[in-house]
């Protein structure tokens, strides 16, 4: 028995000896990119969803019924201002004219009459032979033939003009689009729109400021920003970038309290018609002047449930996350708000090998011209 014990009191100490594990050796730095943040000169920009639009839109309606005699216009084509589009029948309207101007005659000619009778009762009033009462009856006369008169005038008057309107001209240059009215119809002023006519030439883009955009817009323009010291392009599907550049036309007046946003549009030429209405864009506006900015690549940028955030790497060559703010995107980049400074190196090669705290050895990335990507400066400066 006693040799059981002492069998099993050798176990026990041996077991004991043998517990404690050392310590497991700390694990080797993780190699990342990081990218150094510096100030940078770029140009102020800006970039806004926006949407193509007519600089001016006339609906063609007819002013006067009468039946379509000619249609003188290719659907879709461009037309200048003062365009024969419609010629309507008027031969009922020149029958009218007619009438107006015979209708003119009798009442020319009974103001005549009443004139020359209230000149007459004048005389007569002065050496007390007509009383005043018939002189007031000649003077109403003559007020009713010049009424009568001025009525005839205008009917006479509205008759040209209504012989004018037979004939439907383009008030505007522009492209007429499609019509429903063909030779035969009989159109008028309730017959709606015979036409479409919109001037394309320049073209609209319009878009909304958000209320801090809207602020700096209207402060730039306070400080006597004028429009030659902005650059204003137009951005088609893919980044495309349309060839005329435009300029500022209009900034509203005050935010709209539903939408805390307000309307904005820009000019562009367009003398091919390569726009039409209603395309989607991008209007991009840059000042000429730069300013020393932050800038973050964007491969950098992660998010969590606090907003954007970055691995920065410590002096101590840990990995720490930082959260950041972001005023908006520039290509590759982001412009920082807030939560950088420079001489912070970010994590921009390896991040899904890091976590906080962990240890890495860095490799310093920076842009390559020739590319516009990052890459290591042992690759792209030599």
């Amino acid at each position: 028995m006693r040799g059981i014990f002492v069998i099993f009191l050798i176990a026990f100490l041996s077991l004991t000896a043998c517990s404690p594990e050392d310590p497991p050796p700390p694990s080797a730095p993780v190699g990342v990119g990081v990218y150094e943040i510096r100030p940078v000169e770029i140009n102020r920009e800006w970039r806004f969803s926006a949407r193509t639009e007519e600089a001016e839109a006339v609906q063609v309606v007819a002013r006067v019924e009468a039946e379509v005699a000619a249609v003188l216009f290719d659907r879709g084509a461009r037309v200048s201002a003062g365009d024969v589009l419609f010629r309507l029948d008027d031969e009922e309207l020149r029958e009218q004219l007619r009438q107006a101007q015979a209708q003119v005659e009798a009442p020319r000619s009974a103001l005549e009459v009443a004139e020359r009778n209230l000149n007459r009762g004048l005389e007569l009033a002065e050496r007390d032979f007509l009383s005043a009462a018939d002189l007031d009856k000649l003077r109403d006369a003559v007020n009713q033939a010049r009424s009568a008169l001025a009525a005839a005038e205008a009917a006479l008057a509205q008759s040209w003009l209504n012989l004018e309107y037979a004939i439907i001209r383009a008030p505007i240059d522009g492209r007429v689009g499609d019509t429903v009215a063909t030779v035969g119809n009989v159109v008028g002023p309730v017959s709606g729109t015979l036409a479409r006519l919109l001037a394309t030439d320049p073209i609209v883009a319009r878009f909304q400021l958000t209320d801090r955009e809207f602020r700096e817009v209207v402060r730039l323009r306070n400080s006597g920003l004028d429009a030659d010291q902005l650059q204003i392009h137009l951005l088609l599907e893919g980044d495309e970038r349309y060839p005329w550049p435009g300029q500022l036309d209009f900034i509203d007046i005050a935010v709209d309290e539903s939408t805390g946003t307000a309307q904005i549009t820009a000019r562009f030429p367009n003398p091919d018609d390569e726009l039409v209405p209603g395309l989607f864009a991008t209007v991009e506006i840059a000042s000429r002047e730069q300013e020393a900015t932050l800038l973050v690549p964007q491969q950098a940028v992660r998010r969590n449930l606090l907003g954007h955030f970055v691995l920065v790497v410590q002096p101590d060559q840990t990995v720490s996350e930082r959260q950041i703010m972001l005023e908006r995107e520039l290509r590759a980049a982001s412009v920082v708000a807030a939560g950088l400074e420079p001489g912070d190196r970010v994590v921009v090669e390896g991040l899904q090998k890091v976590r906080a705290g962990s240890a890495v050895e860095t490799a310093t990335y920076d842009w390559d011209d020739a590319t516009g990507l990052l890459a290591p400066v042992d690759l792209i400066r030599p």
